[in-house]
């Protein structure tokens, strides 16, 4: 499997539009790996995990034709994971011959919520929306995509992290969470990892409830090694990170290298 991760930062992206912090500063002033977009990833160049703000840019950036993606698989209904007003720009008289498929877009039920309040609706000859369930497995394309419930949104959203494999490699997509749940947890312990993305929005900070830190990404692939999900093979990558997180690219990338973890920034490439 191949994973592109287009976007590798927070909602507010870095630098963050109308912050000064030092963090910020820094990535105006040196660009390169210091600038991050909103969270998007590209597997084996077919299948979108997420639909952002940043879409379009990503798309210019990295050569995408967005008209020839035919899945989009979405986390959450946050509008830095979920910006449905795009989706209009698919339809005539904003895009032509767009209709040989639709974008098949699947999600949670915060997904499929958001996407039914659409006005006007988008006829299904452009988008189709699914709405998945946690724990069951779904064959999207040629991948077998497993939801898990997500500590992230709050009770009233929700939110998946995922299982996502293509028949040689298998990844856990597990980043806008906090730690993740029981019962999600008891699932990961049940299969073995050739990758892992992981949640490290907040840096050294504290995290609040849904997103991680650096200690809890520890403490996560730590309780994965002990489980067996993961070995010394497997890559386990930290992302999300936030400007709030108060680390530059070079020292999130030397403590990921101290804790044998891989730094993402926009446009990293993992085979695995």
């Amino acid at each position: 499997m191949k994973i592109k991760l287009l976007g590798t930062g927070a909602s507010e992206g870095v630098p963050a539009a109308f912050c000064y912090c030092g963090v910020c500063k820094n990535a105006r002033e040196k660009g390169g790996k210091d600038l991050r977009t909103r969270n998007q990833a590209l597997i084996n160049d077919r299948y979108l995990i997420d639909f952002p703000q940043d879409t379009y840019f990503h798309s210019i950036k990295y050569n995408i034709s967005i008209g020839d993606i035919e899945h989009a698989i979405i986390t959450h209904a946050h509008e830095d994971h979920f910006y449905t007003f795009e989706l209009n720009h698919r339809c005539p008289p904003f895009a032509h011959g767009t209709g040989a498929h639709p974008l098949n877009i699947y999600g949670p039920a915060s997904v499929a919520e958001k996407y039914a309040k659409l006005d006007p609706p988008i006829d299904e000859k452009y988008v189709r929306m699914h709405q998945l369930k946690a724990f069951e497995t779904y064959r999207i394309g040629d991948l077998d995509v497993t939801p898990l419930p997500a500590m992230h949104g709050g009770e009233n959203m929700e939110c998946f992290i995922y299982i996502i494999e293509d028949g040689k490699s298998r990844l856990l997509y597990g980043h806008d969470t906090g730690l993740p749940p029981r019962e999600a947890m008891e699932v990961i312990k049940t299969k073995y990892f050739d990758c892992v993305i992981l949640d490290s929005n907040a840096g050294f900070e504290n995290p609040g409830r849904y997103h991680m830190n650096i200690p809890e990404n520890i403490q996560l692939r730590d309780e994965m090694l002990k489980a067996g999900s993961i070995d010394n093979k497997s890559k386990v990558v930290i992302t999300h990170l936030s400007h709030n997180g108060l680390l530059t690219h070079e020292q999130f990338e030397r403590v990921a290298l101290e804790n044998d973890f891989i730094a993402a920034y926009d446009g990293i490439e993992i085979d695995f």
